[in-house]
C-alpha cells in the first residue's frame, strides 16, 4: 500500500498509530460525555479527577459527588485487568493482548450503555455504575497502550507531556533555530514524523471533546454511549482484520 507524505510522516508505513489517534478521539469523546452527563467526571482524564475531588473537599458547591473517587478507583481496576491479560496472554502464547484489550473495552462499554438504556433512571446509583463500566475499561486501554509504547503516542494520561515536547523540542520555547547546536537544551531535532504524532493527540483529543459534547446536546446519553461503543466496535474489527496491525504488535509482556 501506498502511503501519500502526510501519512508517511504520521504512522511510518505503521497502521497502528492511527488506530492509536482514533481511540484517542474516543477518549475526547468519552471524557466529554462523563462530564457533560455523568455529573462533573472523566473518564479517561484521572488527573481532572483528581482536581474535581479538590473542589469537593474544598467544600465548592456541586463538586460533592462521589463520581470521581470511583472512576480512579475503577480505572486502576482495568490497569491491574490489562495487566493481568498481558501476562495470561503471554505464558499462553495467545495472539497479542492489544487485540482482547480492545475486545474486553468493547463489552465494558456495550454493558455501560446496556444499563444507561434498559434503566434510563438518570439517580445517582445508575450514573456512578455506568462511570465504573466506562474507567474500568479506560483503564483497560491506556495500561494496554502504555505497554505497547509507540513513540509520542500516549493518548490522554500523556498530552501534558505531548504539548511541552511539541513546543519545546522545536525551538520556540527558547526561540532557538531547529538546527541551533548552541542552545542549552541541546540540539533541537524533531523529525515531521513526532511533531505529526504529538500533535495528532492533541487534534484527536481535542476533536473527540467537540463531538462528543456535541452529541450530548443534541442527542443526549444514551445515544452518546451508544456512538462510542460502535466505534470502539469497529476499530476492534479494524485491529482484528487487518493482519499488519497485528504483525506490527511487540508481544505482550
Amino acid at each position: 500500500m501506498r502511503w501519500t507524505r502526510s501519512r508517511a510522516a504520521l504512522v511510518g508505513g505503521n497502521p497502528l498509530p492511527w488506530v492509536i489517534l482514533a481511540l484517542t478521539t474516543v477518549s475526547g469523546m468519552l471524557d466529554a460525555i462523563s462530564f457533560l452527563g455523568l455529573g462533573k467526571v472523566f473518564i479517561g482524564m484521572m488527573t481532572g479527577n483528581v482536581i474535581v475531588l479538590g473542589f469537593a473537599f474544598g467544600g465548592v458547591p456541586g463538586y460533592s459527588e462521589p463520581g470521581p473517587l470511583i472512576a480512579i478507583v475503577c480505572f486502576v481496576t482495568g490497569i491491574v485487568l490489562a495487566g493481568r491479560g498481558a501476562r495470561l496472554a503471554a505464558l499462553r502464547g495467545q495472539q497479542p493482548w492489544f487485540l482482547w484489550a480492545l475486545l474486553t473495552e468493547t463489552g465494558l462499554l456495550f454493558a455501560a450503555t446496556a444499563v444507561a438504556w434498559l434503566v434510563p433512571d438518570s439517580s445517582p446509583a445508575v450514573r456512578d455504575g455506568i462511570t465504573a463500566l466506562l474507567s474500568t475499561a479506560m483503564g483497560v486501554r491506556c495500561a494496554t497502550i502504555r505497554r505497547l509504547a509507540v513513540p509520542d503516542l500516549v493518548v490522554t494520561f500523556g498530552l501534558t507531556g505531548a504539548l511541552i515536547a511539541l513546543v519545546q523540542d522545536s525551538g520556540t520555547a527558547c526561540g532557538c533555530r531547529r538546527d541551533d547546536s548552541t542552545c542549552p537544551q541541546g540540539r533541537h531535532t524533531t523529525a515531521p514524523q513526532q511533531v505529526a504524532r504529538r500533535l495528532g493527540v492533541v487534534l484527536a483529543l481535542g476533536a473527540g471533546a467537540a463531538l462528543g459534547a456535541a452529541l450530548m446536546d443534541n442527542a443526549g446519553l444514551r445515544w452518546s454511549l451508544l456512538v462510542v461503543t460502535v466505534s470502539v466496535g469497529v476499530i476492534t474489527g479494524v485491529v482484528q482484520v487487518r493482519q499488519g496491525v497485528r504483525k506490527a504488535l511487540p508481544a505482550a509482556g
